[in-house]
């Protein structure tokens, strides 16, 4: 239709000149015959003229007004293309010289046309993509093409990721490329980033000692890590799109179906522990609803879960060995706090202060007692271990107590506690003292044995020595060994009584 309405006036032009010369010229033969042979020939010569400079006249103004249209057309296409707001440029496909490029290439890339013109296409890529592109564009169709994606440079060396789209053209007479660029670069580095993000999560996944897997609304797998597969027995391949369900029935058997269920239903969290008796062992379980579906997590705690037993009882029979006693035993933080204590220690802070024992406080506590206790945690904090005694008024009675003060350590060996005992040596020091007593008596009855009983004794045996040679005044020595006999009773007499006083040390002898 275009190129009918293109050819139009031409066919009408040439029509009417046929026209004129089938129908006009038999006229004017016929007005012809009514002049003279000389003006005859004047006439048909002057009506030659007169067509010949009609048609070229209206050809003529044809030809102008196509080529102010061409014109017309031109601006616009060069307009259209220095006005269009993604870059685009022309190069020559022979030696790759830009032969045009518009105004948004040049706020692009930095450079001014002057600056464009003087460049080739490779000098706008990094030298590690030149080769890339002398081998792909010698690949490029000669129509439409997407080039794809590349990296270009600006004029200050920044890179930046663009997408090509190339045709081929003829400019000026020159075969060439002409290229329209889109910049894709914060879409391209936002994929990295998400591509590297997602890889990293599926590496936090893949290395999480915690089995994880996902599954979509109806159930099938859509992710399994590598701790799932362990725990199974199973590969992911044969697992990933199909229902759980189907592959485990037996779960629907135990808590694990109900709680995923609500999960996935109320899409609210869920947590439990159960123990899974298709494989023997405890699990802690935990789901979560996600966009597309149910993230579930799950460990194997039954090394955990019988620790924990095992805690619990060895905490029992601790409980039990320390409450046995009627030694106090407690603990404080760095802070003085209580941390904890056995009956005995918190049956003595009612009976002292009056009050419960998740009442209790520092200041409830006579201070006159309390600091020497604080200034002894204060040294255990600082790492000594060590024992105190004191001597004290407890229920109208004189008491002597043994603390001892032990640091404790966590896995840095750091001070982090203090453990005390409390333990009444008053018997103790009683039978301490009495056997002090005691041995002071057996000290003097030592000194009577060793001097005062010497004296006596000595003196019978002169006696006795003087009777064996046979002294003359035996009648006179025997008052002599009676005195002395009766003083050596007197002695033994003392004794006897100092030795029957020896389990009553309160009375003297």
């Amino acid at each position: 239709m275009n190129r009918f309405s293109t050819l139009k006036k031409p066919l009408i032009i040439i029509a009417a000149a046929l026209g004129w010369a089938f129908i006009a010229d038999p006229l004017i033969s016929r007005m012809a015959e009514q002049l003279e042979p000389t003006h005859r020939d004047l006439f048909r010569s002057l009506n030659d003229f007169l067509v010949i400079l009609l048609v070229s006249f209206i050809l003529y103004s044809r030809i102008s007004r196509q080529a102010r249209e061409v014109r017309k057309t031109r601006d616009d296409y060069r307009r259209l293309f220095e006005e269009v707001p993604v870059p685009m440029f022309i190069f020559d496909s022979r030696n790759f010289r830009f032969l045009a490029v518009n105004t948004a290439a040049t706020i692009q890339y930095g450079y001014t046309q002057a600056e464009f013109l003087e460049m080739k296409v490779t000098d706008i890529r990094p030298e590690e993509e030149v080769r890339a592109f002398l081998a792909a564009v010698g690949q490029i169709p000669n129509q439409y093409a997407d080039a794809g994606r590349w990296l270009h440079c600006k004029k200050n060396g920044n890179t930046f990721y663009v997408r090509v789209f190339s045709h081929h053209t003829v400019f000026e007479g020159v075969p060439a490329k002409q290229t329209l660029i889109v910049d894709i670069d914060q879409k391209v580095r936002t994929e990295k980033a998400l591509a590297e993000k997602t890889a990293e999560l599926e590496n936090v996944l893949e290395s999480m000692t915690d089995a994880f897997y996902t599954v979509d609304p109806e159930w099938n797998f859509t992710y399994i890590n590598k701790e799932y597969e362990r725990i199974q027995g199973r590969n992911r391949a044969e697992l990933l799109g199909r229902n759980v369900w189907e592959l485990f029935p037996y779960g629907k058997e135990h808590c694990y179906f109900h709680e995923y269920d609500r999960a996935m239903r109320q899409q609210v969290s869920v947590h439990f522990e159960e123990f899974n008796t298709f494989n023997g062992m405890w699990v802690s379980a935990s789901a979560y609803p996600i966009k597309s579906g149910l993230a579930i997590y799950f460990r194997d705690i039954t090394g955990e879960k019988l620790m924990r037993e095992k805690i619990a009882t060895d905490e029992q029979n601790l409980r039990a060995i320390i409450n046995n006693t009627r030694d106090l035993i407690w603990s404080v933080d760095r802070d003085f706090n209580i941390i904890t204590g056995n009956e005995a220690f918190w049956e003595r802070v009612e009976r002292l202060t009056g009050k419960r024992p998740d009442t209790i406080r520092n200041a409830d506590f006579e201070q006159d007692i309390m600091q020497p206790i604080l200034d002894s945690y204060r040294r255990a904090f600082r790492g000594e271990a060590f024992l105190v005694i004191r001597e004290r008024e407890l229920d109208g009675k004189k008491r002597f107590e043994e603390l001892s003060f032990n640091p404790i350590f966590d896995q840095q060996q750091q001070v982090t506690g203090v453990n005390c005992f409390l333990r009444d040596i008053t018997s103790q020091r009683e039978h301490v003292e009495q056997i002090e007593k005691q041995n002071e008596r057996l000290r003097e009855i030592a000194w009577i044995q060793s001097h005062k009983l010497r004296l006596p004794v000595a003196n019978i045996l002169g006696l006795s020595e003087l009777c064996r040679q046979g002294c003359s005044e035996n009648e006179e020595l025997i008052p002599l060994f009676c005195k002395e006999a009766e003083r050596l009773d007197e002695l033994i007499r003392e004794i006897t009584r100092m030795t029957g006083n020896l389990d009553s040390p309160g009375e003297k002898p």
